[in-house]
């Protein structure tokens, strides 16, 4: 039955139907409810294998009566028995709230008709009020109770009967399909079995594919962190999936090509010289050539197409370029390390570091870097009478901080240089509505 129905059967005083309800809220606390209605008066019997608080269990029940609106209920009386007991523990009676309420308002509507309509003597002082005789006690509850006998605890195998299994191990619901439509579900069960899942292969895998379903793995967990923290306008898996294995099997082949040829075989070469040497090798070979090749899938499948309205959205598809690129690197690094390890080149501290580095920092570090390119795109498709320059302006924002991050990776700025773009592309995402507003209005104003 629906549980709108069972609602309305038991505000037309249904005892069946407010057992029901009442129940469903007392079972899980291995308390049992049986209810009769009559002549106004309902009464409920609470049968457990334990003793029942009394002041507790009487404010849950006042609580839940409310939560009925019980049609023509004057009073209640609740009684609570010890299973295989003979007589209750206790009993008390209450005024439903919504009784006690109308009483007391009725009360001083009377109250106030009087006064109004009678006046004392000029020089006679009041009267004191008659004490009524139950000034002293509440109006709304009457109390009766018997004293639990602390001489007749209860076993310990009674207590452990007294548990019903569907309640302590709910297999029921562990089973049923509306538990696994929920998407928090879903994803703990991602996050917690995947890797298990990882190492039954691992015997039969090689090393580089335990790399790569690795870098699967950790890259999954900062998407859906991006996700969450961008919240695309216009998401949609299969260009979520065009940019990460565009940028995977075709970009980084692509980058590879290009790390051959001049200038950027001799900018790459730079990287082992000096200070200046190196941050101009990092910067215009390895960061120019990466940040390119990570923003190719969204301005090829995305802007040049005009699929692309506003920066956020553009951002993710930057940002999932930016990932299916680390899964690549990270693959590749994590063989180099292992080599290493096997050849005595470094030692197991530092090749468990570099791996999660390669796994857990980096691949946000790319992503990060390709979603503020992303994010440009989206304001250049705002304002494409400034398209190029726009373009430019995001790329170098990207490259730059790119090659400064791998000139001082080795040192204490290397994270600081990461911590700041984090909070740069943050920055760009709180401000997206504002620059979009600017681009908007530049448009407008160059057509004007």
């Amino acid at each position: 039955m629906a549980q709108s129905d069972l609602l309305k059967l038991a505000q037309r005083g249904d005892p069946g139907a407010i057992a029901l309800l009442l129940n469903r809220k007392l079972q899980p606390r291995g308390v049992t409810a049986k209810v009769v209605f009559k002549d106004n008066c309902l009464k409920i019997l609470l049968t457990s294998t334990r003793p029942l608080e009394q002041q507790a269990f009487i404010q849950f029940l006042e609580q839940q009566v409310a939560s009925l609106d019980i049609n023509n209920l004057e009073s209640v009386k609740v009684y609570s028995q010890q299973t295989g007991a003979v007589s209750p523990a206790w009993t008390q009676d209450f005024i439903p709230t919504s009784v006690a309420t109308l009483n007391s308002s009725n009360t001083t509507t009377q109250n106030l008709r009087l006064s109004s309509l009678t006046r004392p003597p000029a020089q006679s002082s009041p009267s004191p009020a008659p004490k009524s005789s139950t000034a002293s006690k509440p109006s709304s509850a009457i109390v009766k109770y018997n004293k639990p006998n602390p001489s007749n605890p209860i076993g310990f195998w009674q207590a452990l009967r007294s548990f019903q299994i569907k309640t302590i191990f709910p297999y029921r619901d562990v089973l049923s399909r509306d538990l696994y439509r929920n998407y928090t579900v879903r994803l703990l069960l991602f996050l917690g079995v995947f890797p298990l899942v990882i190492n039954l292969f691992a015997e039969q895998a090689t090393l580089a594919q335990t790399a790569w379903l690795l870098g699967i793995y950790y890259a999954s967990i900062w998407g859906v962190v991006l996700y969450n923290l961008i919240r695309p306008p216009q998401f949609s898996w299969s260009n979520t999936l065009k940019c990460t294995l565009f940028t995977t099997f075709i970009g980084i082949p692509t980058l590879l090509l290009f790390q051959r040829v001049p200038p950027f075989n001799t900018l790459y070469d730079a990287v082992n010289g000096g200070l200046v040497a190196r941050t101009v090798g990092f910067v215009f070979g390895v960061g120019l050539l990466e940040e390119i090749c990570k923003a190719l899938p969204v301005y090829l499948l995305l802007l040049r197409p005009g699929k692309l309205n506003d920066p956020q959205t553009s951002a993710f598809y930057g940002a999932m370029s930016g990932l299916g690129f680390a899964i690549a690197e990270g693959a590749a690094y994590s063989l180099r390390y292992a080599f290493g390890l096997s050849r005595g080149e470094i030692g197991l501290g530092s090749y468990v570091a570099a791996n999660t580095i390669r796994f857990v920092s980096l691949p946000l570090f790319h992503a990060i870097l390709a979603g503020i390119v992303g994010y440009f795109m989206g304001l250049a498709a705002i304002n494409p009478s400034r398209q190029n320059a726009i373009l430019l302006i995001g790329m170098t924002i990207a490259i730059v901080l790119h090659g400064l991050y791998n000139t001082f990776a080795g040192g204490i700025l290397g994270p600081f240089i990461i911590g700041f773009t984090i909070l740069l592309f943050v920055s760009y995402l709180r401000r997206s509505k504002q620059m979009v507003d600017e681009m908007q209005q530049a448009e407008r104003e160059h057509f004007k």
